[in-house]
């Protein structure tokens, strides 16, 4: 009998460290994002942490992303399939009682060369991820945004 239980606290141990070493060493991704809708931190562009002395702030709806003020127009379309991701550029406002389109509002702001360049990588993303630290990271042509939910 003391057999038996000797046995039977062995291969629960076992058990024990065989589970315990599926999940320390798996390599399950977490499962892409299905919306970027929320708020936004610009953690890395094209491979390198954005360590500047400011930081870049994104929002985002269900289909929209953008960087404010919204007036400046720097603005993408998106959506997502999967773990692919296609940018677009934003809809131009709806045509009113047969009138021609107005263009759209503009603001005259300076434009910070980090949200240049994040916007460039935002173009060419193709495939989009969950990091290990449960940001976000776009790839594609060559580049790469990771950003962090606000």
């Amino acid at each position: 009998m003391r057999a038996i239980a000797l046995i039977a606290v062995a291969l629960a141990g076992c058990t024990a460290q065989a589970d315990g070493a599926l999940r320390e060493g798996s390599s399950a991704a977490a499962p892409a994002p299905v919306t970027l809708a929320g708020e936004w931190r610009v953690a890395g562009i094209d491979g390198e942490p954005f360590d500047q002395d400011y930081g870049i702030a994104l929002s985002a709806t269900a289909d929209e992303i953008w960087w404010e003020p919204r007036c400046a127009g720097i603005l993408r379309r998106y959506r997502i399939d999967g773990d692919a991701v296609t940018m677009m550029p934003p809809e131009p406002p709806p045509a009113q009682d047969d009138l021609p389109r107005p263009p759209p509002a503009l603001c005259t702001i300076g434009v910070p060369v980090g949200v240049e360049r994040a916007f460039v990588a935002l173009d060419a993303a193709e495939t989009i991820t969950r990091t290990p630290q449960n940001g976000i990271e776009l790839l594609g042509g060559g580049h790469s945004l990771t950003l962090f939910s606000q």
